[in-house]
């Protein structure tokens, strides 16, 4: 700390002493151009040819050479920070070369859902909806009588496969807040499968069996729920299949089960044997369930039937209801 103070000290002397020095020469010239004009007569008198003697007491100044001023030392400097960003000097109107205009932005395009329908075998239809606009909800799908909601997954969109109930199929695909598509397909080969249509809403919902010349409960040609088959049942025209459609998510949850088997090209004759049957469950005990059922023979709806249900009280949770004349059995007759 001493020598510190020492430093400034010896500064302190060195500005006084030029700052004096300064000064000093500053009267001296002064008072030189004051002798100088007192004199100016007896030089304008003299030779103008011969030399010019000063008078003897005025001094000339030693003006020396130039020396700066020290450094301060390091220690003592105030840092400098620059400015990190760059600065634009515009020197004309116009826009400098290289600054180009901001970019109009695109206008979203909407995003509608949009539904697709292509035929598929056995008089099915395959249905692929796209709806960005909403991912995580639930669809209704409607075609003829037939009605049944689906899940759209996250990224938006839903792949189905429908059984065709006419041969010029019109599916639509609604939303809660109105949002919906139509597409449609020709299906020609529909007049060659008859087909029992069974739907309800609601969480626990009943089932429908199809027992194959007579076929009993359990056996290969029972098909139900736990042993629906699919299309590859088909082949040879003598065994049917069940498709079940729909999502369980609440009491107005429309779901359905539908039975195909290939009559026009079947091999065999006899009856099929069709039941609805209800467990009484936890869900739907003690509530009424609406049922609706079709019965489509060579591609044309021979039967329709609506029916509401009082399911029994929650003490007969375990139970089974055989619900009769709901829909007809299958005759088949033989190609």
């Amino acid at each position: 700390m001493q020598n510190l103070k020492n430093v400034y000290r010896r500064y302190a002397f060195a500005f006084a002493t030029a700052s004096t020095a300064a000064c000093i020469g500053f009267v001296m010239q002064t008072s030189e151009a004051a002798v100088v004009s007192s004199d100016q007569e007896g030089i304008a008198s003299a030779d103008l040819n011969g030399p010019v003697t000063l008078p003897k007491d005025v001094a000339v100044p030693h003006l020396g050479t130039r020396q700066s001023l020290p450094s301060m030392p390091a220690d003592v400097r105030h840092a400098t920070s620059l400015p990190q960003q760059q600065v634009l000097v515009a020197v004309a109107d116009d826009l400098p070369v290289g600054l180009l205009p901001n970019e109009e932005q695109i206008p979203a395009l909407g995003c509608g859902p949009e539904l697709r329908a292509e035929p598929s075998a056995a008089a099915l239809v395959s249905l692929q909806l796209i709806a960005p606009c909403h991912p995580n909800e639930r669809v209704l799908i409607e075609h003829e009588d037939l009605a049944f909601h689906a899940e759209v997954s996250r990224e938006g969109s839903a792949e189905l496969i429908v059984p065709a109930l006419s041969e010029t199929a019109v599916f639509a695909a609604t939303f809660a807040n109105g949002d919906g598509a139509v597409a449609s397909a020709r299906i020609d080969a529909l007049p060659l499968y008859d087909r029992v249509v069974m739907q309800w809403r609601g969480e626990a919902g009943p089932e429908l069996h199809a027992r194959e010349f007579g076929a009993f409960y359990g056996e290969s040609g029972h098909v139900w729920r736990e042993a629906p088959r699919n299309v590859s049942a088909l082949v040879g025209g003598n065994a049917g299949f069940l498709l079940s459609l729909g999502a369980a998510g609440g009491p107005q949850s429309a779901q359905a089960e539908i039975y195909t088997f290939p009559s026009g090209i079947s091999s065999s004759q006899g009856e099929i044997q069709i039941s609805i049957e209800a467990a009484v469950t936890e869900a739907n005990c003690d509530q009424e369930v609406r049922l609706t059922s079709l019965g489509l023979t060579r591609g044309e709806v021979s039967v329709r039937h609506e029916l509401e249900i009082q399911m029994p009280d929650c003490t007969a949770v375990g139970e089974f209801l055989v619900l009769k004349n709901l829909v007809q059995n299958l005759t088949i007759a033989q190609n």
